[in-house]
């Protein structure tokens, strides 16, 4: 233990040094050009360097001599972003990674790859296209990428390596999804009921054959979105509507595949103000739509020739309509919707999850004497990149209960009929802002049984900017978040479920000095009672319903650390995390992880 700790001791001395000498070479960050301002190429990128030691602790190690109770990594890692303009109209981009593992040396462990490439233009001043790399959302129903679990208002100090994550998975703030393929926009104004109309339209390879049984998959969309003019000058009535369709499907001639899917979803999405003053405005909001899956098979016809034949099919359709009402004054946004989500409807771009619960963990993924699979835990959810992916899957991913049950698959979770409310106060630059948001919601259809499922869901956040209270003059953030969740269902003893969890976040930003934060932060979670998980085969069909899932631990997350911020996007961070995990029911498989690490982050 002694021996690997001095080990990390030394690596963290020589990885000081390394942030030192990258951020003193770095200069002011900006992209790096010739002297002429008609340059044609730039350089930007991205460095980063991360050491860690994770452990591992409890009574579930006590008869188990064979897992390891310390562990040591990290990486070195440059993404060269090259960037040239060929002509007024055209851009291309392409980042080139060298990533170095840990204890890698003299080429050892030395990766090159290229991470991302694309490129965009213009046709006639009017038509914009671009081929490769793309991010791509349209509406939570079409094509989203809902936001992961185990997190409501998350604390700064656990912020650093969810944003690796995050970076690594190609996640945005605009839930979009990274996809490879090509898209075309282009725009038109009138001057008469409508004031613009956009058009969008993409086609993307999702997968790729592997030329015997699993056929290459393509998506394709389109948006047409019209905006009108004023109708009413002293009500400042007007409207903003959607047209969006989304299909997804196995190309049946690639390969040797005989099965595939069809998946569309087509939607009409709306805002119409029907109100807009100095103080106050009032708008009608929603989606809805409908979604296909077809299931078909590459069958032979009587002349000898293949062709597709449709197996099963399903059809279902979706409401989610509500009001919101802004006082502008007040800084205050309240909004209230009904949603009914149809048990069978499907949609693979917004149901597909960011965490494979079912996936492998990077670190102690199998523990104890008789080697159990260990259950992802918050610690995991934070840190953990081999639990996350942007793929698209053709079936609702498993999930974890304990952490999402009301919405697991967000907005889109299908089988829910209720009302959902919220409320948005003050910016985030205000002395205090916060936001509630609360689901009470049923399911349309049983699982196993006539009897219905209820769920509730209460979220809630909120931001005390500290030092404008006592006009400290470095910031001094707490930050609150908090998640209860319930679940329950009636009926005979096999049939009853009762399912509640709750998670409470807090963290404190102090900046000690200029650019130098203390960052502190814990998230506390417990889980009680059971539910029934139905296990979902290909194409979406409930196979079976495996034994009661049972729930009655605790985590408790603790994360402390220093950050200092050499310039915007350049900083290193030194913390200590660690997790305790205490099952009520089981206590001999109790444990503790703990990781110090230390990550520097250069944006140039």
């Amino acid at each position: 233990m002694r021996y690997n700790f001095n080990k990390f001791l030394i690596a963290v001395t020589i990885l000081l040094c390394f942030c030192y000498s990258a951020h003193t070479q770095d200069g002011s960050g900006k992209a790096m050009q010739s002297k002429d301002d008609k340059a044609k190429i730039q350089f930007n990128g991205l460095g980063r360097a991360i050491l860690s030691q994770t452990g591992i602790d409890g009574n579930i190690l006590d008869a188990d001599s064979s897992t390891i109770e310390n562990i040591t990594d990290g990486e070195f890692l440059l993404d060269l972003i090259v960037n040239a303009s060929p002509n007024k109209t055209t851009e291309v981009q392409s980042i080139i990674r060298l990533r170095n593992e840990f204890g890698g040396f003299f080429g050892a462990g030395m990766a090159l790859e290229v991470r991302e490439l694309w490129l965009r233009g213009v046709i006639a001043d009017v038509l914009k296209y671009r081929v490769g790399d793309m991010d791509l959302a349209m509406t939570p129903y079409t094509l989203f990428l809902p936001d992961e679990e185990g997190m409501v208002n998350e604390p700064a100090v656990f912020a650093p390596q969810r944003d690796v994550i995050h970076y690594e998975q190609f996640y945005t703030d605009d839930n979009t999804r990274r996809m490879q393929g090509g898209k075309l926009d282009f725009g038109l104004n009138f001057a008469q009921v409508i004031e613009d109309l956009d058009i969008s339209a993409f086609v993307a390879r999702i997968r790729g054959t592997d030329f015997f049984i699993t056929p290459t998959r393509l998506v394709a969309g389109g948006e047409f979105d019209f905006s009108t003019v004023t109708f009413n000058d002293s009500l400042g009535m007007k409207a903003n509507v959607g047209l969006n369709v989304i299909h997804t499907y196995d190309d049946l001639q690639s390969g040797n595949a005989n099965t595939g899917i069809r998946n569309t979803v087509s939607s009409v999405d709306f805002d119409i103000t029907l109100l807009d003053k100095k103080n106050i405005s009032f708008h009608i909001v929603g989606e809805t739509g409908m979604s296909n899956l077809e299931t078909a098979e590459r069958v032979e016809n009587d002349t000898g020739d293949k062709e597709n034949n449709i197996t099963s099919e399903e059809d279902d359709t979706f409401l989610d309509v509500g009001i919101q009402v802004e006082l502008k004054k007040q800084n205050l946004m309240l909004s209230a919707s009904f949603i009914d989500i149809g048990p069978d409807f499907f949609s693979v771009g917004a149901q597909s999850k960011r965490i494979e619960y079912n996936g492998e963990k990077t670190f102690y993924n199998r523990i104890g004497t008789n080697r159990m699979l260990r259950r992802p835990t918050l610690f995991d959810l934070n840190r953990d990149r081999g639990l996350y992916t942007f793929r698209i899957s053709d079936m609702l991913m498993g999930y974890d209960p304990r952490y999402a049950n009301a919405m697991p698959y967000g907005d889109a979770t299908p089988n829910r009929q209720g009302v959902k409310v919220g409320l948005v106060c003050g910016k985030i630059e205000d002395k205090i802002n916060a936001t509630v948001n609360a689901a009470f919601l049923q399911e349309l259809r049983g699982q196993g049984t006539l009897q219905l499922k209820n769920f509730t869901l209460l979220r809630a956040a909120a931001n005390f900017n500290i030092h404008k209270f006592i006009s400290y003059k470095n910031k001094l953030r707490l930050t609150l978040g908090m998640q209860v969740e319930s679940t329950s269902r009636e009926g005979q003893e096999i049939e009853q479920v009762d399912l509640n969890s709750n998670l409470i976040e807090v963290g404190l930003e102090a900046e000690l000095f200029s650019k130098f934060e203390l960052l502190l932060g814990a998230k506390l979670f417990s889980a009680e009672g059971t539910e029934y998980i139905p296990s979902i085969q290909s194409f979406n069909d409930i196979q079976d319903f495996p034994s009661r899932f049972v729930a009655d631990d605790k985590e408790t997350l603790i994360g402390a650390g220093f950050k200092y911020e050499f310039k915007k996007d350049t900083y290193i961070t030194l913390q200590y995390n660690t997790l305790i995990l205490e099952k009520e029911t089981d206590p001999l498989n109790d444990y503790d992880l703990n990781q110090f690490y230390v990550l520097y982050t250069m944006k140039f």
